[in-house]
Parts: structure tokens; sequence; C-alpha cells
């Protein structure tokens, strides 16, 4: 009798563990991306462009401004600077290599001279018509053009360089209208060194 109720009892505890759900596993939740709010940082600034500079000048350089005429040139320490008026209507800054080449007719070997000339004339601002008027005053003097170039200088300034051949030596000429005047460089004697000095030619506020 009591081997009959302990297996009874057995049965009953295993139909119990048959009969019960199966255990399962609550699924992780799955992670989703989360909207990006609006961040309140405000954007970094935007660099500013940096402002237009001269390099430097390849030699011991001083500079002379002309406020009047509106214009600023680097020429070579230890030149000279003299100054004029031609007639009414120009005004002349030669930079001497020596200061008795101020009235020189022609240069000594080595010798090197550039001429900075303001001039009043019409059509006012039309750079193109004036350097055409100059080349007709050279064709009537017999001169000829060896090079032209049409060149924009360091700060954005629009110029005309020419190389002319004249009768006693060939001139570096560089043009350029600087508001209703126009501004002439003539140089002879070092003509790279006349370029260089040229090209460094800027306009300033008068």
């Amino acid at each position: 009798m009591k081997r009959m109720m302990f297996l009874l009892s057995l049965m009953v505890i295993v139909l119990s563990a048959c009969g019960a759900a199966p255990a399962t596993s609550t699924p992780a939740p799955v992670m989703t991306d989360m909207p990006v709010l609006p961040s309140d940082t405000p954007p970094a600034p935007t660099a500013e462009a940096p402002s237009p500079k001269l390099p430097a000048a390849p030699f011991d350089a001083r500079t002379y401004i002309n406020h009047t005429d509106g214009f600023a040139l680097d020429y070579p320490a230890g030149w000279s600077v003299n100054e004029m008026a031609i007639g009414s209507r120009a005004t002349q800054v030669q930079f001497l290599s020596s200061p008795e080449l101020a009235e020189a007719a022609t240069l000594p070997e080595g010798a090197t001279r550039l001429s900075a000339t303001i001039y009043q004339w019409d059509p006012k601002n039309d750079l193109a018509a004036y350097v055409a008027n100059r080349k007709t005053a050279w064709e009537a003097s017999g001169f000829t053009i060896a090079e032209e170039q049409q060149l924009t200088l360091e700060l954005g300034l629009p110029a005309v360089q020419l190389t002319v051949q004249t009768p006693d030596a060939p001139v570096v000429f560089l043009f350029a209208a600087l508001g209703d005047q126009y501004l002439e460089l003539s140089g002879e004697g070092d003509l790279e060194l006349i370029r260089v000095i040229a090209g460094r030619l800027r306009p300033i506020s008068p």
C-alpha cells in the first residue's frame, strides 16, 4: 500500500512538471536612433580673408608715399628722390641711384634712373586710350616697342608695361590710371631692377 502511494505521488510530480509552461526569456529592448536635438552652440565664425599685403621687396628698400596723387613706391635704400613740377598739368618724382643723375642727358655705366610722372589727360579713366596716344608719339619719334605686357600689379592695380628702344638706350615704361590721372613710370639703366621697382607700385588713399 505504501509502495502504491509513493508511485502515485511520483506520477503527480512528473505530470505537473510536464504541464508547466516553458520558461521564456524576455527579449532585450531594441535601441533606436534618438532624434538629434538642435544645438544651442553658435557656429564657429568664418575666418575673414586676409587683407592684401605686398610681399617684402627683394632689395633693401625705402618707401616713397605721395598722398597728393595717391600712390606709393618702394625704391632701393641709398637712392636719391627728387620732386619737381612739369608745367601746369604734370608733376614728376625722380628716383636716382646717384644724385647727379637728375640732369644727366645719358647715364654712365652702372647707373639707374626711374621717373614717376603724373599727368592730367583727357579722356580720363581710359588707360588703353592713354597708352595708344603714347605709342603714336613714340612712332613719330622713331622709337620702337620691343615688348608689351598687360599686368595686374600685386594689389590689383591694372597696368601696361612696355620696353621701348629709343635712339639712345632701351627704356622700360609702366602706365597706370590713378583716379582721373595717369601715372607713367619710365626707367633706364638696370632694366630688370626697374621692372621690379615698377611692379611694387600701388595706389593709396589720398
